[in-house]
Order: structure tokens, then C-alpha cells, then sequence
């Protein structure tokens, strides 16, 4: 790379100097003839002024008295009125310039070298040394320069290096507009990465938190299939092959619905009856809640026909979220149940404890922040896909806990925005819809986050 810089640059100079120095040659050779000229036809005037004032003062022109006026590097030719003709020097060789004065019948004829004056030579050895001085200079400036553009191209290839392992760190800038224009697009890049391994990172984080509940309904089932087999009851172990199967499908939903959130992908909602969302979950929580009989813990689910707009994956999803969030962290009966309120499908979700402190009440539905021992993401992951359904899930009462899923009931048009917003308020949490971002994900039909 630096003896590339080097080159171009030396070459560049170069070239530039050739291209000044031809047509300099050239000019300065028009301009020294010109200035022979001139000089030999004032030397010619300057020996026709001797020779009369000589003849003015009546001393004699002869070769011998007039031989030291005149040089002997150039031919000086006098001709006086009678035609007598003297002459000084040689002819001499090379380029030669002419000068000629005529005055009272006396002529003088100056013939010079060209050089006499300034040599052609002379100023082209100038022009070469000049052109070296300027190579000499441009690869001085051009090592230099290759140094630090070679360290700064350097640098860069680090910084993109360490951003393709990882190291999302801003790239540093270097006081150079097109070297800091290549930075500022390294650092959009790490924030591109940086925002596509956090979605990542979240991503896996649901969809691990989500599925431990099927995977403890599939453990379950299997237990009961592998005591049917002991049992010889082949239709039982068939029975629960069968509801195992259901919950792998459901494990698979599970990824999907994650990842259309995620991505914030559009989904078209479908009608769903709520029934079948509570049979199901029914017959997944049933089992669990039966080893939990001895402290308290009963599961009662109050079935609806009552058909709203979403997708049954999420739905489920938000249920198993709200009873487990119950099963771990509540008390007593956990009772399921569906409402009509202000025209939309209410599905209340409530437990006999109050484990949710005053001051987690605003916070809750966030990432991270958990009242107990839990993750802290289940309650923020349901919320995310009740928004995505165009739903809201809301914490409306502490004393005792009670969660409410409110849902837009199918072929409810006009008002259905302000029928949900008018739900929530009337449960009791007005504070929450007054944040701009409930504002903004609260919608009756096709509201999406």
C-alpha cells in the first residue's frame, strides 16, 4: 500500500513537471533569441556611434585603432561612405543573431552567438534540477503520507474487524472528512448489529421463558402415558400420545407467534372462540394445579362461546402467562372468566394473594421487573402479543391480584377504540392509558406493535 502512494504521487509530480517544463524550454528559447536580438542590434548602433565620433575628431579608423572596441567572440563588419569595408573577430559558430545599423552612409553588422547572452543550456540544467527538487520533495511529503494514511486504513480494517466479532465500540475518527465518512458508516453498522443481536437475544429470551410451561404439560403427559403403559391401558397411553403431540404443535406456534412479534411482523386475525382457548388450557393446567391440591391451589376456568379477532397461538400464550404468573406467584383459587364489557370480550385472570407491591403496579408489564423470583419477562411478553393482536392486557386490581385481557369482540366496527380505552379506565388503572405509548398500542381492530 505505501509503495503505491508513494508512486502515484512521485509520478503525478513528475508528469506535472514535464508538462510545465516543455512549453518553459520552449519560451525561454523564444524569449533569449528575442533578447539577443535586441542586445546585438544595440551593439551594432553602439559601434556605428565610435566609429563616427572618431571620425568627428579626425583620428584615423583602421583595423588597428579600432581593434580594441571591439570583442573578438563575435564578427563586427564596418562600412564607411567610400565603401571601405574593416572587419573585427570570426564568424562565430552555432545560433548566431544579427544586428545592423545604418547612419550618414557608415553601416555596422553585429553576428553573435545566441548564448552570448543567456545560455539555452544553462537554463534547461535549472529547469532539471528544479523538477528534481520537486521529485525530491514529493517523496519526502509522500512518505509521510503513505505512513499515515497506511495507519489510518489500518485502523479502520481493526475497527471493522472488531465490529464483525462483537465489539460494538464507536470506530475512531481520524480528522480526515472522507476516512471519518467511512467511520460514521462503521458505527451505523455496529448499531444495525447491535440492534439485530439484541431482537436476537430477546427473541431466545421469550421464547425460552414460553415454552417451559408446555414442556412441563408435555412431561406430565408423558409420565401419565408411561403409567398407562404399566397399566396395560393402551387407549390412556394412545390418549396421551396424542395430547403430547398437541403440545409439540403448540411449542412450534409458540416460536412462530415470538417471532412475528419480534419482527413485528403483520398478522390478519381470525375469529377465535374463546371456548376453545379455555378448554385447552383447561386440560394443560389441570394436572399441574391437581399437585398443588394440598396447599390450596385450585384452577377454575368459566367457559364463553363469545368469538373475538386474533389468532389462537398468541391467545393461549397470554393465558398460560397470566395462570402461571398465578400458579407461582398468587394464592388460593385461580379463576378464569369472560365478560362483556362496553362491547368488548373482557378475559379476567385472578388469584386470592396480593404479591404485587403499590409501587410495581406502573412498572410491571416491563422487561425485567418481576414481583417475586421470576424473570421478569412472561407479563411483558404477554402484553407485546395482546398489542400485536390489537388487544390490551391490564393489572386492574392488587387486592386481591386480577388481570384483565381485553379483546375486541368479531363484527364490532366504529368505536371500537375508544370502547377499549373506556374498559380499561372503568377496571381502574387509568394512570397506565395515559402514557403516550398506551395511547399509541391501544386499538379496536388492527392497532400493531
Amino acid at each position: 500500500m505505501r509503495r503505491r502512494i508513494i508512486v502515484a504521487i512521485v509520478t503525478t509530480v513528475f508528469a506535472t513537471a514535464l508538462i510545465i517544463a516543455i512549453p518553459l524550454l520552449s519560451f525561454s528559447s523564444l524569449g533569449i533569441r528575442s533578447r539577443a536580438n535586441t542586445i546585438a542590434q544595440q551593439e551594432a548602433q553602439n559601434a556605428l556611434r565610435v566609429v563616427q565620433y572618431r571620425q568627428s575628431q579626425g583620428l584615423s579608423n583602421d583595423a588597428a585603432s579600432l581593434a580594441p572596441y571591439f570583442p573578438q567572440n563575435r564578427l563586427t563588419v564596418i562600412t564607411e561612405p567610400d565603401g571601405t569595408t574593416v572587419s573585427f573577430g570570426a564568424q562565430p559558430s552555432g545560433p548566431v543573431v544579427t544586428g545592423v545599423s545604418e547612419q550618414a552612409g557608415f553601416r555596422s553588422v553585429i553576428t553573435q552567438p545566441i548564448n552570448s547572452v543567456v545560455s539555452l543550456t544553462k537554463v534547461a540544467l535549472n529547469i532539471i534540477v528544479i523538477i528534481g527538487l520537486a521529485m525530491l520533495v514529493a517523496f519526502l511529503v509522500a512518505l509521510r503520507r503513505s505512513r499515515t494514511l497506511t495507519s489510518v486504513l489500518d485502523t479502520l480494517a481493526d475497527d471493522a474487524a472488531r465490529i464483525g466479532s462483537g465489539d460494538l465500540r464507536p470506530a475512531r475518527r481520524y480528522g480526515m472528512a472522507d476516512l471519518d465518512q467511512i467511520a460514521d458508516s462503521l458505527d451505523a453498522s455496529s448499531e444495525r448489529v447491535a440492534s439485530m443481536a439484541q431482537t436476537d437475544r430477546r427473541l431466545v429470551a421469550d421464547v425460552t421463558h414460553q415454552i417451559r410451561t408446555p414442556l412441563t404439560a408435555i412431561e406430565l403427559q408423558l409420565d401419565e402415558v408411561l403409567q398407562a403403559i404399566d397399566r396395560v391401558d393402551l387407549d390412556s397411553a394412545r390418549a396421551g400420545i396424542s395430547t403430547a403431540h398437541e403440545q409439540v404443535d403448540r411449542l412450534r406456534s409458540v416460536v412462530v407467534d415470538l417471532l412475528a412479534v419480534s419482527k413485528n411482523l403483520d398478522v390478519s386475525s381470525t375469529d377465535v372462540n374463546l371456548r376453545e382457548v379455555l378448554m385447552q388450557q383447561e386440560a394443560e393446567w389441570a394436572p399441574i394445579f391437581s399437585k398443588h391440591a394440598t396447599s390450596g391451589r385450585q384452577l377454575s376456568i368459566v367457559h364463553s362461546d363469545i368469538v373475538v379477532s386474533g389468532l389462537l397461538g398468541p391467545l393461549q400464550q397470554i393465558l398460560a402467562t397470566l395462570i402461571d404468573n398465578a400458579l407461582v406467584h398468587g394464592e388460593g383459587t385461580v379463576k378464569v372468566s369472560v365478560r362483556d364489557s362496553a362491547g368488548l370480550a373482557v378475559v379476567d385472570v385472578q388469584d386470592e394473594g396480593n404479591s404485587i407491591s403499590a409501587d410495581l403496579r406502573s412498572s410491571l408489564f416491563e422487561r425485567r421487573v418481576t414481583g417475586g423470583e421470576g424473570t421478569g419477562l412472561g407479563l411483558s411478553v404477554a402484553r407485546a402479543l395482546a398489542e400485536h393482536l390489537g388487544g390490551r392486557l391490564e393489572l386492574v386490581s392488587t387486592e386481591p391480584t386480577k388481570f384483565a385481557l381485553f379483546l375486541v369482540q368479531r363484527d364490532k366496527d366504529g368505536q371500537e377504540l375508544d370502547s377499549l380505552t373506556q374498559a380499561v379506565v372503568a377496571e381502574g388503572d387509568p394512570g397506565e392509558l395515559s402514557s403516550p405509548r398506551a395511547a399509541s398500542s391501544v386499538s379496536g381492530k388492527t392497532q400493531r406493535r
